[in-house]
């Protein structure tokens, strides 16, 4: 409980110090309570990790200066910002309301994690790795826990805020891990709350339908498999029988992975695409208020040079907030570039008219020489970042954009998207108009579209096509109406984001990014990447467009009932995966998942804790820094090699070699690697093995179960001269000693 309420606390706290610095971009209280806790995070760690720049550690106490120093900032703007009545107060029914919202949602998942916190399968040990290196240790670059003396070569920003978290609560990773995993989910349920409310005028209904669709609702094919587990599987007592992980794997008959935000958080792989994903929705939210805000009036200042530099640092701050939380995203996840780069060019473009009609030609190139302007800031506010990794093949053709000779079949393309596009058909069909006429002009309209859509898909033999045209042709009519008519502002942009949306998934129809996954699995990372990113689009637009219609139409019975059908049916598959989860609960609710690990392996438990509290951190200075190195056995990803490296944080020699190899571009050192450990543990020769102790900087060396199953003879090692028994027990810490 004590981490809990440590973690809540942090939460809170970085959320308080940046309300006022949002209330003065978004001139209300509510999307800056909304926004806060998130938004204040991504500073507050910024500002500390800019601070290493400077040679600082990346530690506690320089995140709290840099909490001090975002709060001193936002008590500032407080003191020069207008109220309403000297009576006004700091915290109010905004802040508890997006509160509300905020710890809801994260206590949905808290208790999803609770019941089983178990940190095992997928991609879990990468991440905990990853999270783990970044919170014991305080040097930046951060140290590749599984290739030591390496840093780490992946995108790792979005672990980084997870640490950030993790070090100013005080918490240990086996439960921050659990933790973050609810955090960034109630992160994203309030920042598609955000981002609805401004485009429905700030109504309630559509925030939390935002939130809903964005980050609790599942696809047609998991509502169709929640139904037979809830009506057929549960009541004859299997309730073992459901396969959660069935919905995320439909197009291409399992040779793609199409997860939707719902599965991200319930498989809770702590990944790039999951801790980006609540800083891929608040660029948008940014981005919206960015394009509609008001330009301030010049501020009255005393001449001189200090008075110019308060002026433009006024007039530049919400342009730099802006780039900062779109660069988080980004840095977070690198597959948002394009995404993010076309939000940027399109507020700009379209900054000169704020949203409301298409600006003249000159007008929009210089602002979109600005969103280029700003997208530069963005990058180069990350750039020594992103200077700390190379993620680069040897081989240029795994690289760039290729023709796809597979497509999505219609069938299984409706399994994933059919709920959502229901709900947006609804909500964006024409009014039927009184005059006969007009009505009949209308439906050959949507009647020749649809035609034309379904040739289309037919000669490019993409049968996804049909929909995503004519859903386009929709979104597409409202925005045109709206910039040359009725000049609405959010409907414009709730229709770019639809548009986006779509044209996201359609491009994974025409072309993939290329790597090293082979012509069979082609599309696979194209769809997991794009789709992911279309769902809060497609989410978020279609419960603005449909609270839209319901405040608008007189004729509510079709809406009514697709919206009915649609709740109905996207929460069939979180309820059959939480009650299931639920019901596999063994022990009492828990976030820690060191019992767990306690339970598959005690002894593997008690050296972890050992080695914890008995090596050696690296932090800054002068000269390189000095830190244990571990030796234990190497092997095949997805399993429980590595485990020591990963639950301390203490690099060891080799890990999961298949994902340094795609890291580091099948680095020859890595097979090398490899093949030492072998050789050190099947049978040591006395002087290569000190050859290679000496090499890798090897203090420790652990012989485990895993150990002994992997290599027959790793006892072996215990005879040399110069290690010594430091742990005993079922699994075994050995430690170097005399050796220079």
């Amino acid at each position: 409980m004590r981490d809990i309420l440590s973690w809540a606390a942090a939460v809170e706290l970085l959320g308080v110090a940046v309300l006022p610095l949002l209330r003065a971009f978004f001139g209300n209280r509510r999307d800056a309570a909304l926004l806060s806790r998130p938004v204040g995070l991504a500073l507050v760690a910024y500002v500390a990790w800019g601070a290493t720049l400077a040679g600082l550690p990346f530690e506690r106490g320089v995140l709290m200066i840099a909490f001090l120093a975002v709060a001193l900032a936002s008590y500032l703007v407080h003191r020069k910002t207008p109220r309403a009545g000297p009576a006004e107060r700091f915290w109010g029914p905004e802040e508890n309301r997006a509160a509300l919202l905020f710890w809801a949602s994260t206590a949905v998942f808290l208790v999803i994690r609770a019941a089983v916190p178990e940190i095992l399968g997928q991609e879990k040990f990468m991440d905990l790795a990853f999270l783990t290196s970044l919170s014991r240790h305080s040097v930046m670059p951060p140290l590749d826990p599984w290739m030591s003396g390496k840093t780490i070569n992946y995108y790792y920003w979005g672990y980084l805020l997870a640490a950030a978290l993790t070090k100013l609560a005080h918490v240990p990773t086996l439960v921050s891990y659990n933790l973050a995993l609810a955090t960034f989910a109630g992160y994203s349920f309030v920042a598609a709350a955000s981002l609805a409310m401004r485009l429905a005028d700030g109504r309630l209904a559509a925030g939390i339908a935002a939130g809903f669709g964005t980050v609790f609702a599942g696809n047609l094919a998991g509502a169709l498999d929640g139904w037979k587990y809830l009506f057929f599987s549960l009541p004859k007592g299997a309730w073992q029988d459901f396969n959660y992980f069935g919905a995320s794997r439909v197009i291409g008959a399992g040779d793609t992975i199409n997860e939707f935000p719902f599965f991200t958080f319930f498989q809770a792989d702590l990944h790039p695409h999951l801790l980006g994903f609540p800083y891929f929705i608040a660029a948008f939210v940014l981005g919206h208020r960015f394009l509609v805000r008001e330009v301030s009036p010049p501020v009255e200042l005393p001449p001189g040079a200090w008075a110019l530099v308060k002026r433009w640092s006024v007039k530049l701050a919400p342009a730099a907030l802006f780039a900062l939380v779109a660069g988080t995203a980004i840095s977070a996840n690198l597959w948002a570039i394009p995404a993010i780069g076309i939000l940027i060019v399109v507020v700009f473009v379209l900054r000169p008219t704020r949203g409301a009609s298409l600006p003249k030609a000159e007008a929009a190139a210089i602002w979109a020489v600005g969103g280029g302007i700003l997208l530069l800031v963005a990058y180069l506010l990350f750039w020594s970042y992103e200077r700390s990794f190379t993620l680069t093949s040897s081989n240029p053709r795994e690289h760039g954009l290729a023709r796809t000779t597979m497509t999505s079949g219609l069938i299984e393309f409706v399994a994933v998207w059919g709920i959502l596009f229901a709900v947006m058909l609804a909500a964006l069909w024409p009014a039927a108009p009184e005059d006969e006429s007009a009505r009949r002009r209308q439906n050959l309209t949507l009647a020749t579209v649809a035609g034309l859509s379904a040739l289309v898909a037919l000669a490019v033999r993409a049968p996804a096509l049909v929909i995503l045209l004519f859903l386009g042709f929709l979104a597409a009519r409202v925005a045109w109406t709206g910039l040359s008519s009725t000049h609405d502002a959010s409907a414009i942009y709730a229709s770019f984001l639809l548009l986006l949306g779509l044209s996201m998934v359609a491009g994974c129809e025409f072309v993939h990014f290329k790597d090293s996954y082979g012509d069979k699995l082609q599309r696979m990372n194209t769809i997991f990447k794009f789709y992911h990113q279309a769902w809060p689009l497609l989410a978020i637009s279609a419960a603005a467009f449909a609270e839209r219609r319901w405040r608008t139409s007189s004729r509510r019975r079709v809406l009514r009932w697709v919206g009915a059908t649609a709740v109905f049916l996207a929460v069939l598959y979180p309820a059959a995966a939480t009650i299931q989860r639920l019901m596999m609960r063994d022990g009492p609710f828990t976030l820690d998942a060191g019992p767990a690990l306690a339970r598959r392996d005690r002894d593997d438990a008690l050296a972890i804790e050992w080695l914890s509290k008995n090596a050696r951190l690296a932090a800054p200075g002068k000269r390189a820094p000095r830190y244990s190195v571990v030796l234990e056995a190497s092997g095949d990803p997805y399993s429980e090699f590595a485990r020591i490296s990963t639950h301390t944080g203490i690099p060891t020699v080799m890990g999961w070699a298949n994902h340094e190899g795609l890291w580091r571009s099948n680095d020859p050192e890595i097979a090398a690697r490899a093949a030492y450990v072998r050789a050190f543990y099947s049978a040591p020769d006395p002087t290569l093995a000190m050859r290679f102790v000496q090499d890798f900087h090897v203090q420790y060396i652990v012989l485990g179960n895993l150990e002994r199953r992997t290599y027959p003879a790793a006892s072996a090692f215990t005879s040399l001269p110069f290690v010594n028994l430091v742990f005993p027990g079922g699994t075994a810490v050995y430690q170097v000693f005399g050796v220079p």
